[in-house]
């Protein structure tokens, strides 16, 4: 089991743990609900009528984006946050638990 850990980001060297709470604070944003304590590594899910799995640190196939956390929300929600390629931010992508077949948590 991989221990838990942020892929590098453009921006350069940040705290891990500041830019988790960071990402966090935007999945609450996006889906109105409290983020879970758990650190999720990978997910498998069904997007957009297609199976995949989605592993931080990996690209997803979808959009060729460099996954960057993968965050619960509320009891029924994960978002998919990815590193920013510029200054701008990006809201994360949302899936609900229907959407989701495992999870993998950091070890």
């Amino acid at each position: 089991m991989t221990g838990f850990f942020l892929p590098p980001s453009p921006g350069g060297d940040r705290d891990p743990e500041l830019a988790y709470s960071e990402l966090r604070a935007r999945a609450e944003e996006r889906t109105g609900s409290v983020p879970r304590d758990r650190r999720i590594a990978e997910i498998e899910c069904r997007r957009s009528g297609q199976d995949c799995c989605l592993r931080v640190g990996d690209t997803d196939a979808a959009n060729g984006m460099l996954v960057a956390a993968i965050i619960q929300t509320g009891r029924d929600t994960y978002t998919v946050h990815h590193v920013a390629t510029t200054d701008e931010l990006q809201a994360p992508s949302v899936l609900q638990r229907t959407d989701v077949y495992s999870v993998t948590e950091f070890g």
